[in-house]
């Protein structure tokens, strides 16, 4: 009876380990440089994007990576039964509908204004809508900022990628953005600015990091693998290098 009971622990183990290692994820995301975007040889890479090859890696599991406008990448994950989707917020709405691997690689977030202006006071979120606030349409920060009592086009207005509303800000055409302490010197510096000329005006509600999000029909077995070989990945000095890799 035992002989026949550890058998069967056995074969299920097994069938277990091989289920994870020969699972294949499509792993979708959007252009949020540094965390993931294209480089110069047209390859997906970032904070976010490296750390998760870097746990692929250790669990064997393989994963095709795609970048498309956060929209359709998040469809696409709730949607496809061996999807992911990078990098993610978790928030209550969110949880149940994802399973999840993480916290990864995040900044602080704030609302930023130019330096340059002296018309834009803000000191809380009250001051903030009297002014037009830029996020990424679908994004988390989209539902935040609408459920503070902001409104679309009036003082809330969307952009397919937070890189899509740099210019139109630094053209005093947005009067505040939303980024971090990583992000923000990756996309002033692409639109020939840099750190300086903003300043943060406010600190933006705690989102819980950001997540590599899987689609609910993701076996556990693949997700318990993924968070265990995250963790160590976190104990060693390749997470760290990974994010010095791309901070500016």
């Amino acid at each position: 009876m035992y002989f026949k009971k550890f058998i069967w622990l056995f074969c299920l183990f097994f069938s277990w380990l091989s289920h994870a290692n020969d699972y294949h994820l499509n792993i979708n995301t959007e252009v949020m440089v540094p965390y993931n975007f294209y480089n110069e040889s047209n390859d997906i890479v970032g904070i976010n994007v490296d750390i998760v090859k870097a746990i692929l890696k250790r669990t064997n599991i393989n994963a095709t990576f795609n970048l498309y406008p956060w929209v359709r990448s998040y469809k696409l994950t709730l949607n496809e039964a061996n999807a992911g989707l990078i990098s993610t917020a978790r928030t209550p709405e969110r949880e149940k509908l994802f399973k999840w691997v993480g916290p990864l690689a995040s900044g602080k977030g704030f609302l930023y204004q130019l330096s340059s202006r002296n018309d834009i006071h803000v000191n809380s979120i009250e001051d903030a809508k009297q002014y037009l606030v830029a996020v990424v349409r679908g994004d988390v920060y989209q539902k935040l900022f609408q459920d503070l009592g902001f409104e679309l086009n009036k003082n809330l207005i969307l952009f397919s990628y937070n890189a899509e509303y740099t210019k139109p800000f630094l053209a005093g055409k947005v009067d505040l953005i939303l980024g971090s302490d990583i992000v923000l010197p990756y996309i002033l510096s692409e639109n020939g600015s840099d750190i300086s000329a903003v300043k943060p005006v406010i600190k933006i509600p705690d989102t819980q990091g950001n997540y590599l999000a899987l689609n609910s029909n993701v076996p556990d077995a693949v997700v318990d693998k993924l968070n265990k070989a995250l963790i160590e990945l976190k104990t060693q000095q390749e997470y760290q290098q990974i994010i010095n890799r791309y901070r500016k």
